[in-house]
């Protein structure tokens, strides 16, 4: 059978050919604004839409921290669409939520509020930081946020990310007192991560705000009596298809079968163009460091991290005691040692090195010291490489005693 063409996958919903899920790259997207700006409901709306035009009904899933999805739910049933909500307004929940959902074939999954999520984690430290967040744990924090934007960019899902309204600032020269400064609003962003807007994040940030249509009577326009209406402003489209656009929404008294279409068209072209990519990258990391955080307030990324620097400390100071000097034949000996062992020469190679492989070679010099203090040194270099040939042997295939870590 032939293969879908670009053009065919990314036509109009009437479209005979229809994209499988294997082949959807999923979108990305940032909604932030107000209380009441109707972030909710817009991001519940086209979460149905792609659901019923390119998911084929797949359910769509949130992480609702205030709540307030139950009361979208009447919508999704009369669409027939499942809505899986989830209330525990963590960060740990969230990572779980975004894993569970992909595994429960969730076309969306939708984070509302990442603020408050945000808020949790910082109240999270606090609590195990007597009351606040000592400077150095702040790369700790920014790590572990960044794993959820990983997840968050990773997924196979689409995923909404919503969010309350910041306001940027800036410190100007106040020209009314001389030699004084004040702080002035120039912007506004995404009120999650900290001093770096969530904004920058996804493909699409959206800010929603409300306005509200004059009302004309008799000839006279009586403002803000009319119709509220939902402003969209596109701040952000990395495909350009909507960049520096206006959208607006008319609230409606109630929900009619297809009324997600209204959302779903005005972001469609957004999602068409995403798909004409053919391809969902995505960034390479080495080991998660998501983690719960320990009763002295440091996370899993933090331990992990101390412990390694323990065990390279460890490494360098067992090889300096068995070929320490600054001839050349014990400078020589430890760089074949230590690119026997692990691949590499430098101590800077060392530290970048995986923990499990760092540990893996502080067992292997501590059970080759207690061999050279019983049996002696070996008195050639290919002596020494051949008897640390034996000892990674018998590691590798668990054949050593238990040694005891420095930690």
């Amino acid at each position: 059978m032939a293969t879908a063409t670009v053009s065919e996958i990314t036509s109009s919903p009437n479209s005979v050919i229809k994209p499988t899920p294997a082949q959807i790259v999923p979108v990305k997207i940032g909604w932030y604004g107000g209380q009441g700006s109707g972030k909710t409901t817009s991001a519940a709306l086209f979460s149905l839409g792609l659901s019923k035009e390119v998911y084929g009904g797949a359910p769509v899933y949130v992480t609702d921290t205030e709540p307030g999805w139950q009361f979208l739910k009447p919508l999704f049933a009369m669409e027939k669409v499942e809505l899986i909500q989830r209330t525990e307004p963590t960060f740990k929940a969230m990572i779980a939520n975004l894993r569970e959902a992909e595994k429960l074939g969730c076309c969306v999954w939708n984070g509302d509020s990442l603020t408050i999520i945000w808020q949790e984690l910082m109240q999270s430290f606090k609590a195990k930081c007597n009351g606040y967040i000592p400077i150095d744990k702040w790369g700790d924090i920014k790590a572990m946020w960044q794993d959820y934007t990983t997840l968050f960019l990773n997924s196979k899902m689409c995923c909404n990310a919503l969010g309350r309204l910041g306001n940027e600032m800036s410190e100007i020269e106040d020209e009314d007192k001389p030699g004084k400064t004040k702080l002035v609003k120039t912007g506004t962003k995404f009120k999650a991560g900290g001093g770096e807007s969530f904004g920058y994040e996804p493909h699409l940030l959206l800010e929603l705000s409300l306005e509200r249509k004059a009302k004309v009577k008799a000839g006279s326009r009586l403002e803000g009596e009319g119709r509220i209406v939902h402003r969209v402003d596109v701040l952000k489209d990395r495909t350009w298809a909507l960049n520096g656009k206006v959208i607006r929404w008319s609230d409606k008294p109630g929900y009619q079968p297809g009324g997600y279409r209204t959302v779903f068209e005005s972001i469609k072209p957004h999602f068409d163009r995403v798909q004409a990519t053919m391809a969902h990258v995505k960034i390479e990391t080495g080991a998660s460091s998501v983690g719960l955080i320990s009763d002295n307030g440091n996370s899993e990324y933090y331990e992990r991290r101390q412990r390694r620097d323990v065990l390279v400390a460890e490494l360098e100071a067992a090889i300096q005691l068995l070929w320490g000097g600054q001839g050349q034949s014990e400078k020589r000996m430890r760089l074949l040692v230590a690119e026997h062992v692990f691949g590499v020469r430098t101590k800077d190679a060392w530290e970048k090195l995986p923990l499990e492989k760092v540990e893996r070679g502080v067992r292997i010099m501590q059970e080759f010291e207690n061999r050279t203090r019983r049996e002696g040194m070996p008195t050639t270099e290919l002596d020494v490489l051949a008897n640390l040939d034996i000892v990674i042997k018998e590691h590798d295939e668990g054949q050593l005693a238990e040694q005891e870590m420095p930690f």
